[in-house]
């Protein structure tokens, strides 16, 4: 509880344009309690170039449950980030 009131009080939004220029993949999941899919779309929107997949039926053990689709994602992700930078 004492780590979800710290994120409550900690606002950095006003420094998310210093990451332009970074490759930014967003990952959220539809049914996610903790970090909501309308956290991860205004963090996306925030990241100027940032892009976010949203999965559905998943809540916030996505990354455990569903390790090859998320795995998958991200390689595809960094591929496209190398291949941009060749």
């Amino acid at each position: 509880m004492r780590q979800l009131r710290a994120l409550a009080r900690h606002d950095a939004s006003a420094r998310l344009t210093e990451l332009r220029g970074i490759p930014t993949l967003g990952l959220s999941a539809e049914h996610d309690r903790i970090a909501q899919p309308e956290y991860g779309r205004a963090l996306a929107q925030a990241i100027p170039g940032a892009s976010l997949e949203e999965f559905s039926v998943v809540s916030h053990g996505v990354t455990i449950f569903n390790a090859p689709q998320i795995n998958a994602h991200l390689a595809q992700f960094f591929q496209s980030v190398e291949a941009d930078q060749r």
